[in-house]
């Protein structure tokens, strides 16, 4: 029976109206314009930048998922979110680079300097994917809410549905950000402060270690392969995929863009071994639940109720965080990518028209995800096989920064990346090398593109093009456009 009184339930309910209030702060003003919508007008400041590129990533996987493994397998489990910090600390060398092109979506991008048809290509699976991450975000919200407090998993599934839906429609970018912010700094406050106390409260580190089984002290008991492989991913994640680039091209200045994406990383790099800790927690004290659950657990049976209430809200809410970041980056891309060219271009098209347009799209891609999730349709393969094409994208993007990279060897590359990645992830189902673990299909997929690209280029295979024209008619292009609205507005 659900007791409204309750100091936890109270907590999280406080925590999702805190939730939808700065959504409505952040989002003010999003309706003015398509790109104060998808890209906040282009004006994130380094704290909000930092914070929503670090939440987008740090709910489902890095808190419950490291959770979760770490109860399972150890504390090498940690090395899911190191490697992800370590790629993103990387990627930095990127980021400025695209950062300095004109666009609002990787697909727009691609298709700029590989053509109409790989931005078809690109934008097709794109959608595909984010929608896909969309449906098994939204699943996970409602499980969390519904095992800790008892409301029915209908009612929560619901409810968060309503609010993330709400978030992203109403304000873009704008609103995702700011929720996202709110999000992670409790969770990063909260987990350096709690888990800790939640370790003393157990014994200390010695206890913990002296009571779950043999190996699960091990750093690297995942493997090198592995964990080289998580690193690989990522790069592929942060260097190509809408939902990263999106908080990227919505940066202030190019300097918010490098050192809030460094500084997301460095958090994240350490953030994995407190969630891990959660996990080894709930194994060391012998708790009797289902593996997902050691999170959860951890907080409720070794913290106050209201911090542990806290805690439990902000994981939800970075979960939502990821659900909204892939919602409006599914939304962006199809109206940017293929409603837009189905129209004949942006001349015509009013930034009203596209802000409506939007909000129809994320209205129906979230009641698409939400059916999907709701009916227990299996996605795994669909959400699998839209990561992965998204990843291969970022053979593309790597491809740029060689002068003889030719205009049409990009599709024939992107073809071949995503036949690797169907072949590595549902025929050979990412053999184990070396004995060391699996390889990410992500990665021999994006090394197969890119190595076509290259070699179609390198045999002279279409022409070359040149960088500062691509950027120089992104400009021209969009600025046109824009008076060319304005002429239309006048009249």
């Amino acid at each position: 029976m659900v007791s409204l009184t309750d100091p936890l339930i109270l907590t999280m309910a406080g925590y999702a109206v805190a939730t939808l209030l700065i959504a409505w702060w952040g989002g003010r003003g999003a309706g003015s314009g398509y790109l104060e919508f998808t890209l906040a007008g282009r004006n994130l400041g380094l704290p909000v930048y930092m914070m929503t590129y670090f939440a987008t990533f740090a709910g489902g996987g890095l808190t419950m998922g490291i959770a979760q493994q770490a109860f399972t397998d150890g504390v090498s489990a940690q090395w899911y979110a190191m490697a992800q910090g370590l790629a993103w600390m990387t990627i930095t060398v990127l980021i400025g680079f695209l950062y300095s092109f004109d666009v609002v979506s990787v697909p727009e991008l691609l298709g700029r300097v590989f053509g109409d048809y790989t931005k078809y290509f690109a934008a097709i699976f794109t959608v595909v994917g984010q929608v896909a991450l969309t449906t098994g975000q939204t699943i996970g919200m409602a499980s969390i809410i519904a095992t800790v407090t008892d409301i029915p998993l209908s009612v929560a599934f619901w409810a968060s549905v309503v609010v993330f839906i709400a978030i992203t429609l109403y304000g873009g970018m704008g609103s995702v950000a700011w929720a996202d912010t709110l999000h992670g700094v409790l969770i990063i406050v909260g987990m350096f402060v709690a888990i800790p106390v939640a370790v003393l409260n157990v014994g200390g580190v010695d206890a913990i270690a002296a009571n779950v089984p043999a190996g699960h002290t091990n750093w690297f008991g995942v493997g090198l392969v592995q964990i080289g492989s998580w690193y690989l991913m990522y790069l592929t994640v942060a260097g190509a995929q809408q939902q990263m680039l999106q908080r990227t091209w919505s940066a202030r200045s190019k300097r918010v863009a490098m050192f809030g994406t460094f500084l997301a990383g460095v958090v994240i790099t350490g953030y994995g071994v407190l969630t891990a800790a959660a996990g080894m927690i709930a194994n060391a004290q012998g708790a009797q639940i289902e593996s997902s659950m050691a999170f959860a657990w951890t907080l409720t049976n070794t913290l106050p109720p209201v911090v542990a209430g806290l805690l439990l809200a902000a994981a939800v809410g970075s979960v939502m965080s990821g659900a909204d970041s892939f919602l409006l980056a599914g939304a962006t891309t199809f109206v940017n990518d293929l409603y837009i060219p189905l129209r004949g271009g942006r001349a015509g098209l009013s930034d009203a028209h596209l802000v409506a347009v939007t909000r129809a799209t994320i209205l129906a891609f979230g009641l698409t995800a939400a059916v999907i999730a709701f009916s227990g349709i299996e996605i795994i393969t669909i959400n699998t096989l839209g990561m992965g094409i998204m990843s291969v994208l970022f053979a593309g993007i790597l491809s740029m920064l060689w002068d003889g990279t030719t205009r049409e060897a990009g599709l024939p590359g992107f073809v071949v990346g995503g036949v690797v990645f169907v072949v590595w992830a549902f025929v050979l189902g990412e053999p184990a090398l070396f004995g060391e673990g699996p390889l990410e299909s992500a990665v021999p997929a994006t090394a197969a593109a890119l190595v076509t690209i290259l070699g179609l280029s390198a045999l002279g295979y279409g022409e070359t093009f040149d960088l500062g024209t691509v950027r120089d008619r992104a400009r021209a292009d969009k600025e046109a456009a824009r008076e060319q609205r304005v002429s239309y507005s006048n009249d």
